[in-house]
């Protein structure tokens, strides 16, 4: 008798109530193995570190706040949670991360799971990566890089060019721009408005990651000049048409940043919504910031250290109205109805936690 026998043997001698506590009682240790053996440290309705063991849920350890009386995992309002296969999510997570762009077709294929599945789970990561926290203390270039202005998938729209955009080349009110700062060692990309760059534009999207021992590059943009001069910025500019400036620096890195996100957009993925067009460049820039180190990050932890993922992720639609009627001269069409609910603060994720 093989192994495999021997505990079919012996599992059929169980009695029912024997036979469901060992189910759970294996799922449990299948579940907690694949989290790692995390321990929850502070409650995510409300960040009281007051919190006590609650049971177990589906294989998982909940909580209970002390504060809030509120329950919860270690996987609540993360990407993982209300996953089913988690196992297979992670493995979906890994091949992001550590192989090619692919398109979601293609990782629907791969993974066995339907498009929608692989749309969700492709976004749920994206929402999980890491921002760049540290600030810009030597040379600098920085730029702004269009994308046109795209409501690729929208639902309702009855003009033909559902994407959107325009024929009119240079600056106009259907370009997006991603304001963009690089080091060559260390990159900071935010979208920042649809239309002309403004000085406000940079102050709210990147001018708190820049400093006065910061050095900025970048060719006679009136409003980057207006931004270095009002935060007492050294700033070194040059004519579009040069190239470089007179002690021969330049924006080289940037423009190779710019031609490889705009071939990742436009080509691999066949445009990418103005809407999700964050998630894309986050992507891109958690790529650039981590080369030769993905192996080392612990992409499970980065996933789980994210206690709003879920939330943003219900408000996607919300984030993106406030930005278009904030951000842009465009008109905000066909809103979009959401399937599912945000798990309580939504709001303030809105405000404080946007992506746009």
């Amino acid at each position: 008798m093989n192994s495999n026998e021997y505990i079919l043997s012996a599992f059929r001698k169980l009695s029912q109530k024997e036979r469901r506590i060992l189910v759970k009682e294996l799922y449990k240790e299948t579940e907690i193995l694949q989290l790692d053996g995390t321990q929850a440290k502070h409650c995510p309705h409300c960040e009281s570190s007051l919190i006590t063991k609650y049971g177990f849920h589906k294989g998982e350890q909940r909580y209970q706040c002390g504060q809030c009386r509120r329950t919860f995992k270690e996987t609540t309002g993360t990407a993982l949670g209300l996953i089913r296969k988690k196992e297979l999510f992670l493995k979906f997570q890994d091949s992001m991360i550590n192989e090619d762009y692919s398109s979601i077709a293609k990782m629907s294929k791969r993974f066995g799971i339907s498009i929608p599945t692989a749309f969700s789970w492709r976004h749920k990561i994206l929402l999980s990566l890491s921002e760049v926290e540290d600030k810009f203390e030597s040379e600098t270039e920085i730029d702004d890089l269009w994308i046109r202005y795209s409501q690729k998938g929208r639902k309702g729209l009855k003009y033909s060019k559902k994407r959107g955009g325009t024929s009119h080349k240079g600056d106009n009110d259907y370009q997006v721009k991603i304001l963009t700062a690089t080091t060559g060692k260390q990159t900071e990309m935010k979208i920042s408005n649809i239309g002309r760059l403004s000085k406000a534009d940079i102050q709210r999207t990147i001018g708190n990651k820049l400093t006065k021992s910061t050095i900025l590059i970048s060719d006679k943009h009136k409003s980057i000049e207006a931004f270095a001069k009002d935060n007492k910025i050294e700033h070194h500019s040059f004519k579009a048409s040069e190239h470089t400036t007179i002690d021969g620096k330049g924006v080289q890195v940037l423009n190779n940043i710019a031609k490889r996100l705009d071939t990742l957009l436009n080509r691999t993925f066949c445009g990418v919504s103005t809407k999700y067009l964050q998630l894309y460049v986050n992507w891109f820039k958690f790529q650039e910031n981590n080369k030769n180190k993905i192996e080392n990050i612990n992409m499970q932890k980065e996933i789980l250290s994210k206690k709003h993922t879920w939330d943003l992720y219900s408000n996607i639609e919300k984030v993106y109205a406030n930005f278009i009627k904030n951000h842009s001269v465009r008109t905000y069409r066909c809103p979009q109805t959401e399937r599912f609910k945000a798990q309580g603060w939504n709001q303030s994720v809105i405000t404080e936690y946007a992506f746009l």
